[in-house]
């Protein structure tokens, strides 16, 4: 696992360098980034102009979902590597995937390490920055818990979304083509879990609790952090089930990866 890690570190050291080579082309894309994903939050204060409340939450609560979710989404899109459903389709028809499976290294860890875009920091920072104003708005009342649990929550929306673009990613061995409903979930799935959850329909609630349960990946916990009462009357202990929910979602994922490349046949590329 330590030399894993080195290699790792030294791959993504290697990709660094080499976009750090056009500084003003790497800033201005972080830049660029930056203000780009800032729409979806200014959306969110054009409708509260309209509205004193949306399904119950307030303006800084329903800000505290957005940047919650934009955090744990934007991690997962700077470490995902080439687990990028419109990247890894380009990899299976040029038959790039071809040369990872001769390589001495775990195929996955060559995904990891094979794609890193520093200008994704940009999201990340508004992430961030959203996060925080949510936090100044709804003014939460923080606990020593709730900071221990605040970093594994992130994590976890990070590893859920991580586990559909890998599972999205296994869908390119049959179609060979980028697959947007792929795209449904992961940027379709952030801008859902910017909103309360109770404002959708019944069947889309049941659906990202029980089926593909994104719900664990901040509605649930923020109500732990905001100290708001469940909604769907789900066990007290519900909230702290997420990191876990968002594991187990990972795993199930890796094993579609792993069913998906036994049966991969090459492009003949």
């Amino acid at each position: 696992m330590r030399s894993y890690l080195d290699l790792y570190f030294r791959l993504i050291a290697s990709r660094i360098r080499a976009q750090m080579q056009y500084r003003f082309s790497f800033v201005m894309d972080v830049i660029g980034n930056l203000f780009s994903n800032f729409t979806d939050l200014a959306a969110l204060f054009v409708m509260f102009t309209q509205a004193k409340a949306l399904g119950g939450w307030s303006l800084g609560e329903v800000v505290f979902l957005y940047g919650l979710s934009s955090i744990s989404f934007a991690l997962h899109e700077l470490f995902q590597g080439a687990f990028d459903n419109d990247i890894f389709a380009g990899y299976v028809q040029r038959g790039q995937f071809d040369q990872m499976l001769t390589r001495p290294l775990p195929v996955p860890f060559q995904m990891f390490t094979e794609y890193f875009m520093l200008r994704r920091f940009g999201r990340m920072t508004q992430g961030a920055l959203a996060f925080a104003l949510g936090v100044a708005l709804a003014q939460p009342h923080w606990t020593l818990a709730k900071l221990i649990y605040l970093p594994l929550v992130v994590a976890g929306g990070a590893v859920f979304f991580l586990a559909i673009s890998i599972a999205g990613c296994t869908l390119c061995f049959w179609t060979v083509q980028p697959t947007e409903v792929v795209n449904i979930f992961t940027y379709g799935g952030t801008a859902m879990l910017s909103y309360p959850l109770t404002i959708y329909q019944e069947w889309m609630q049941r659906f990202f609790i029980y089926i593909l349960p994104m719900a664990f990946i901040n509605f649930f916990p923020s109500l732990y952090f905001l100290d708001r009462p469940d909604p769907f009357h789900l066990p007290a202990f519900a909230p702290f089930l997420a990191p876990g929910v968002c594991v187990g979602v990972f795993v199930v994922a890796l094993r579609i990866w792993s069913f998906g490349v036994a049966r991969y046949t090459s492009t003949g590329s």
